[in-house]
């Protein structure tokens, strides 16, 4: 077809399509299946001649030549292209343009020439002009448009669109064709910009794909009109091998003019969906995180909550949004080392007795008013864990009371409290006897027996503990009188244990204790000096019995 309308017989026709046809498909397949492409495309360009031009032999040149071509731009292309989308990118477009649409043409319009010298006698120049403008703009032109076709493309476009967005597609296009057609088919005024303007505008409804029929369009149309002489091309000085050129030119300047505007549309597309992929995947992470996170802007405010809020901070996600710092540190004091960068962690207790680990952490540490993160964790089984591993560590196994090292730690904490306080020393009378009579083992329960009588008198604010083998210490955070009161309690209830032991034995346990009050200006020696002293006078006096002294 394009012989018959570009050509006389003896010239090359001024537009070629059939190598942009082949070339297309050779760049979807793998090179083992080139072959048959290759002769099928050899034959039906060889037909193509012989129709127009009658046949000659010399036209499996031509047929060779062109296909050729088009064989070689698909193996430097495919070596050299990292997508089969020739216009994914402005590096792809130009090394399409490179190949198919200088180096190629200009090898085949060389040997073409010389071909039609032999052939049909006609100067090597024009010859040549007219066989490369003819192949470069075919494959520049129509590769794109054929490419889709075969990689499925436009079919993935056309399948992807309702029915009504598809005849608003075909209308666009329509109403494209009838605007080229008017400004090509006018010769009076040179409106050449409106096809430009038209083709840029199609990119936002149509994409890469709307340019590709564009182009298209443009080339039959604009090619048409300027074999006729007629458009705003004919306004033009020159042959029509110029007005080719021109003609070429003004394709692959719209062509390249639509690819920007296109690739700029389809990268702010693109990144717009990443960011609404990262942004869905970050609230799904953070509705299903056991964390919960608050980010805050430069300003210190709030704007995005996620994860458990509701059950860490008594606080849902979406009322914290607007929340300044600041206003969190009036319902959690504990933050408020964050705000002048005294305190990247701390622990806070929930309503809902979770133990909460608060992280804090700037986006830009260099830079000034950088927004924030804060991570709220659940450390309460790991809290649990640690008081129960010091709870051991701290806890005599047999009584079940605090040890010599658990007690003189809670002696510490309370002294520093500077509340009135008693110390109460207790041995076990004549505890070596009752090893030695009725074995360890009932020792032991006697020791046992004590730690239960010691914890079940004494309130849970008041330290028990075993400081040695058979003797026991008791700080009441009360004065003396107090604790001798509660003392005589506990040595009542040891006079009983022979009925609780297994075996009846021992037949009775007494306890002898001393107790001192602490006074302004003692210190923790001063104050087991004087519970000590008190406990050597009862075991001087008999033992079984409480002893005060200040």
């Amino acid at each position: 077809m394009t012989l018959r309308l570009t050509s006389d017989g003896r010239n090359h026709a001024t537009i070629w399509i059939a190598d942009a046809v082949v070339l297309a498909l050779l760049l979807q397949l793998p090179r083992s299946q080139w072959r048959p492409v290759l002769v099928a495309g050899l034959i039906a360009n060889h037909l193509a001649n012989d129709v127009v031009r009658g046949f000659a032999w010399g036209h499996i040149l031509y047929g060779a030549i062109n296909i050729g071509q088009a064989w070689v731009a698909a193996i430097f292309l495919q070596r050299r292209l990292a997508t089969s989308s020739i216009l994914s990118d402005m590096r792809t477009l130009g090394l399409f343009v490179l190949w198919g649409g200088l180096i190629t043409p200009a090898v085949g319009g060389l040997l073409g020439s010389l071909t039609t010298m032999a052939l049909y006698q006609q100067p090597f120049t024009p010859s040549f002009t007219r066989w490369f403008f003819s192949n470069a703009l075919g494959i520049v032109v129509a590769t794109p448009f054929f490419n889709s076709i075969w990689d499925g493309s436009y079919a993935r476009f056309h399948r992807g669109k309702s029915v009504a967005q598809r005849w608003k597609m075909f209308g666009l296009l329509a109403g494209y064709a009838a605007l080229v057609h008017l400004v090509f088919m006018q010769g009076e005024m040179p409106l050449l910009f409106l096809p430009v303007c038209a083709l840029v505008l199609l990119t936002f409804p149509l994409g890469r794909h709307g340019i590709k029929a564009g182009i298209l369009i443009t080339a039959i149309i604009g090619t048409l009109a300027t074999i006729a002489d007629r458009g705003p091309i004919a306004l033009m000085d020159g042959d029509l091998l110029t007005k080719s050129a021109f003609f070429q030119f003004y394709l692959i300047m719209t062509l390249a003019t639509c690819l920007t505007v296109v690739a700029i549309i389809t990268s702010r597309a693109e990144f717009s969906a990443k960011l609404d992929d990262r942004d869905k995947s970050i609230r799904m992470i953070l509705a299903n995180s056991p964390d919960a996170v608050l980010g805050f802007d430069g300003h210190g405010c709030c704007i995005f909550a996620g994860g458990p809020t509701q059950a860490m901070l008594d606080m849902a996600a979406d009322r914290l949004v607007g929340v300044t710092l600041t206003q969190l540190t009036e319902k959690w004091p504990e933050l408020e080392g964050f705000l002048d960068g005294r305190d990247t962690v701390v622990e806070l207790q929930s309503r809902q007795g979770f133990c909460v680990e608060a992280s804090f952490a700037l986006l830009d540490p260099v830079s000034a008013g950088s927004g924030a993160v804060i991570t709220f964790h659940n450390i309460t089984a790991r809290a649990l864990r640690e008081r129960e591993l010091t709870r051991k560590v701290f806890t005599d196994d047999l009584t079940q009371v605090l040890n010599r090292a658990g007690f003189h730690q809670g002696l510490h904490e309370v002294l520093k409290e500077g509340v009135t306080c008693s110390l109460a020393l207790i041995d076990v009378d004549y505890f070596k006897e009752i090893n030695d009579r009725f074995g360890h083992d009932r020792g032991d329960e006697v020791l046992s027996r004590i730690g239960q009588f010691l914890r079940a008198e004494t309130r849970a604010t008041d330290l028990v503990g075993r400081i040695g083998g058979d003797e026991f210490a008791i700080l009441f955070r009360a004065d003396a009188t107090t604790a001798a009161k509660v003392c005589r309690r506990i040595l009542d209830r040891c006079r009983q244990l022979n009925g609780l032991i297994e075996g009846g034995h021992p037949e009775h346990v007494t306890l002898s204790c001393g107790i001192a009050q602490m006074m302004p200006g003692w210190g923790k020696a001063q104050l087991f000096r004087t519970a000590d002293e008190a406990l050597y006078e009862v075991k001087a006096q008999g033992r079984d019995a409480v002893r005060l002294r200040a």
